[in-house]
């Protein structure tokens, strides 16, 4: 009876240490999915603040950026503009000449004064002027804009589009210097220098026609390169020009 009972104590104690065991794994368990769902939580946290602080700084780098490209353009914008004034400073340098002479021959017939159309004789009259002048060429750099001028900071560069050149403005005679031979009939006076200022536009096409013929504003515009090519080089940079029609 007393061995039974002794048994019975035994297996009561064995129960009760697994069921002690059990309760303790029950509660490693639980602590360690408590554990692992706070360790889920601080890991989703953190991962939240990452992409937080990443968006953040990738905003910062954005506006960064875009105020950034804002200062460049319009320090540019203002090189640019600064260049574009200079250059059209340059403008009376950009000029070549040339002295010319003009011969003007000029025939008619007149009596008493009055012209003719007849050649009776001792009516007719044959004139011959040497007229000196001369004549300007030039690229007009005022016409300069910015859209004109293209620069490459990198390759320190600039690349100009001029205008081409032209002829400024209408040749200057020198009548002091003019010379003229006349023939004349009976019934017709000699020619006078006052006599040359009738032809004076006559003169200054002629002067014009020739000069352009012998390259006066080929030469304007190789002066004018000359000029930009030397000023920019001064500056620091190597440009490069190319002339449009006007």
């Amino acid at each position: 009876m007393a061995h039974q009972e002794d048994t019975e104590t035994l297996e009561e104690i064995k129960k009760m240490i697994n069921e002690l065991k059990q309760t303790k794994a029950e509660i490693g368990a639980s602590a360690a999915v408590r554990q692992h769902k706070v360790h889920r939580r601080l890991f989703s946290n953190v991962k939240s603040r990452m992409i937080m602080f990443a968006i953040l700084l990738l905003l910062l780098l954005t506006v960064f950026l875009g105020i950034r490209s804002i200062f460049v353009r319009e320090g540019e914008t203002q090189k640019v503009a600064g260049f574009v004034e200079q250059i059209q400073d340059l403008s009376t340098l950009a000029t070549s000449k040339a002295y010319m002479k003009a011969v003007v021959e000029q025939e008619d017939n007149q009596l008493f004064g009055q012209k003719i159309d007849a050649n009776l004789p001792g009516t007719k009259r044959k004139i011959l002027i040497i007229i000196p002048g001369e004549v300007i060429a030039g690229v007009d750099l005022s016409k300069v804009t910015k859209s004109d001028l293209e620069i490459n900071e990198d390759h320190k560069t600039i690349h100009l589009i001029l205008p081409k050149a032209e002829i400024i403005q209408k040749p200057t005679l020198y009548f002091d210097q003019a010379q003229i031979f006349s023939s004349e009939g009976l019934f017709r006076s000699e020619a006078s220098i006052d006599e040359g200022y009738a032809f004076a536009e006559l003169a200054q096409d002629q002067i014009v026609a020739e000069a352009t013929e012998q390259g006066l504003l080929t030469s304007a515009e190789e002066q004018a390169t000359k000029v930009i090519e030397t000023f920019m080089n001064r500056m620091g940079y190597k440009a490069t020009i190319e002339y449009k029609d006007n």
